[in-house]
């Protein structure tokens, strides 16, 4: 080896040394780098406050978005589920039945906002089917035959469905749905969007049809989407062209047949009859004939004294002397006649004859 090829080593040798020196510069630059932007990217992958994996709460009844008749069942609990389109609630009403089961108003508001950025439970909206809605019956009155009703009925918010079944025992149950949406020629993406889904389930102990059906009538919706185009309700109703007109006289009648003041039942008046009091016998007066007993009608025996026959000398016409007689009250409203002793089949009187005596006149005619 001469002395030109080994200036040529030393020269690479020298070139492999700068480039090894210059890599081991940029290693540490980035390394540094790195080390310097761990911070950041830790920050980046923060997420929000712990969340329920259920996406369900309790809130207090007074939170319910749809709320029972004032004449009740009342509100026992209210569960929410919120959806990325939808918040639903169920909530749970007092229950007397012997039916298992518990009586429920379920209720979900779709054209919600998603509370969640990264979540994927879509609640379905599903339009209201025989299917559908037997299936429903199913689930919630397992083993309980529900008839549903082929009456078109509505109540403020729309034509609503109901059926009814027997449960146990003398239990009526009832099952009611309702869809609330606009009319479909007036959805659009910016007003009349949204939907309400409506379910009830009631079981009652000698209930009525009408004691039921009275709740899918008298249930009001309180809850809304803060949305301004949400209105699944429609655009509102005109006025009625004769408010205010000629010849459409209006009277302060109620729709039904019910009077506004409830006519007041007669006063019932209850008389009572005092105890009857004792019978009080007198003795017949002296020298009078033994009294004979007269039976009265419905009464106790009361003694009626024979009358007595007495002459004198400027008279010879007989003169009845008899004592007062005290009865008994009358325990009937019509006076009693009591029967006299010598009343015969034939309906005639006999009256005893008075004792003949002789006369000292002679008028021996006083017998007769």
């Amino acid at each position: 080896m001469n002395v030109r090829d080994l200036s040529v080593l030393l020269g690479m040798a020298e070139k492999h040394l700068v480039r090894k020196r210059k890599m081991s510069g940029l290693g540490h630059l980035g390394a540094a780098v790195l080390f310097c932007g761990l911070p950041l990217l830790a920050a980046g992958c923060a997420g929000q406050p712990v969340q329920m994996g259920t996406f369900a709460k309790n809130v207090p009844a007074e939170q319910a978005m749809v709320l029972p008749p004032p004449a009740g069942p009342g509100i026992v609990s209210v569960i929410e589920r919120r959806f990325n389109n939808a918040i639903e609630q169920e909530i749970f009403l007092y229950t007397s039945a012997l039916t298992p089961g518990q009586n429920v108003l379920k209720a979900q508001f779709f054209g919600t906002a998603s509370p969640f950025k990264l979540s994927d439970n879509t609640l379905t909206s599903t339009s209201v089917t025989e299917a559908g809605v037997a299936s429903e019956m199913r689930r919630l009155l397992p083993g309980v035959r529900m008839v549903r009703s082929s009456f078109f009925v509505q109540n403020n918010y729309g034509p609503f469905g109901y059926a009814f079944g027997h449960g146990s025992g003398g239990d009526l149950c009832m099952y009611g749905w309702q869809q609330v949406r606009s009319p479909s020629g007036t959805v659009s993406p910016l007003a009349n969007h949204g939907s309400i889904q409506i379910r009830v389930r009631i079981c009652e102990a000698n209930a009525t049809e009408q004691k039921l059906l009275a709740f899918m009538y008298n249930y009001t919706i309180t809850g809304a989407v803060d949305n301004g185009g949400w209105n699944p309700y429609g655009e509102p109703q005109p006025v009625s062209p004769s408010l205010g007109g000629v010849g459409a006289p209006i009277y302060p009648r109620p729709s039904s047949a019910e009077p506004i003041v409830p006519v007041l039942p007669q006063r019932t008046v209850v008389y009572t009859r005092p105890a009857p009091a004792p019978v009080v016998r007198q003795a017949p007066p002296v020298g009078a004939a033994p009294a004979a007993a007269t039976p009265l009608a419905g009464g106790p025996t009361v003694a009626v004294p024979r009358p007595t026959m007495t002459q004198t000398a400027a008279s010879a016409r007989p003169i009845a002397s008899a004592p007062p007689v005290t009865t008994a009250p009358s325990v009937s409203r019509a006076p009693l006649v009591p029967s006299p002793s010598g009343l015969s089949a034939t309906g005639r009187v006999s009256v005893p004859s008075p004792s003949c005596t002789d006369a000292t006149s002679g008028a021996a005619n006083a017998c007769r």
